[in-house]
C-alpha cells in the first residue's frame, strides 16, 4: 500500500538521499503536510509524525525523534551532521598535505552511511506500524572508527587509484590492502543506545539493523564525488 509523504525541513544531501528512497520504495511524496498520510521534518523548528536531528539539537516532541550520530554522506553537502572532517581529509590526501599525527586528537566515530541510514528510515515510515512508533531513536553505525584509521585507508585508496592513473601497480601495492580490523584505536567511544531502532526495525518486519554498506565501500565514494 502506498502512502503520501511530505518532507519538509533543512535541504541537504540526507534530504535528497531519503525522498529518492521513499519513492523507489513506493511513497507518493508530496508538497503539503495536510494532504500527507505521515509527515517527516529534517531539523528544528518543524513538527511532523517523525523529526530527524543531529545529535547536538534537543527538542520536546510528542512523535517520534529520530537523532542520527555520526551520518557520512559521500556528497559532502552535509556537513552539519558532522562529516565534515573526512571530505576535508579525503581533500588533504589528494593534496599530499595530510599528516596522519594531526588526527591523533579526533575521538573515534560510529560512521553511518546514509543509504543504510534511509532504508531502516524507509522501512519505519512505510510500515503500517509507523504511527505507533514514539519518543527517542538512535541511529549510528555499531562500531567505533579510529581517526587513524580512516587515514591510513583514505591513503591506501588514493594511491591505489593514482597507480591505476600511471600504469605503476607493483605486487607489493595491490597486495599490500591493510584491514581497517587491525587498526582499532585504544580509545573506547560510547556507542549511542542501538536498542530502540534495532526493536523498532524487527516490528517493522524487517531484520533489525544491520548497516551493510562497508567503510571502506563509503571512503571510496567520498573520493568519487570529489
Amino acid at each position: 500500500m502506498s502512502k503520501k509523504i511530505h518532507l519538509g525541513g533543512d535541504e541537504c544531501d540526507f534530504l535528497q538521499s531519503l525522498a529518492d528512497r521513499l519513492s523507489r520504495a513506493g511513497a507518493i511524496l508530496v508538497d503539503s503536510g495536510k494532504d500527507a498520510d505521515y509527515v517527516i521534518y529534517i531539523g528544528r523548528g518543524g513538527d511532523g509524525n517523525m523529526i530527524i536531528l543531529p545529535p547536538d539539537q534537543k527538542i520536546t516532541h510528542s512523535g517520534l525523534v529520530v537523532i542520527i550520530h555520526d551520518l557520512l554522506s559521500p556528497k559532502g553537502n552535509s556537513g552539519h551532521w558532522g562529516d565534515r572532517e573526512l571530505h576535508l581529509w579525503a581533500d588533504m590526501i589528494r593534496e599530499g598535505s595530510l599528516d596522519i599525527h594531526t588526527v591523533s586528537n579526533t575521538l573515534p566515530k560510529h560512521w553511518v552511511h546514509v543509504r543504510d541510514v534511509c532504508d531502516a528510515l524507509c522501512t519505519i515510515i512505510m510500515s503500517e506500524r509507523s504511527n505507533s512508533i514514539t519518543g527517542n531513536l538512535n541511529i549510528s553505525g555499531r562500531r567505533s572508527w579510529s581517526p587513524e584509521s580512516i587515514v591510513k585507508e583514505m591513503t591506501m585508496l588514493w594511491g591505489r587509484y593514482l597507480d591505476s592513473l600511471n600504469y605503476s601497480h607493483t605486487t607489493e601495492s595491490l597486495s599490500s590492502v591493510p584491514s581497517l580490523l587491525s587498526q582499532e584505536s585504544n580509545i573506547q567511544v560510547k556507542r549511542p543506545d542501538l536498542s530502540r531502532l534495532h526493536k523498532s526495525l524487527i516490528d517493522c518486519g524487517s531484520e533489525g539493523w544491520h548497516p551493510l554498506v562497508p567503510m571502506r565501500v563509503s571512503l571510496m565514494e567520498i573520493f568519487a564525488h570529489a
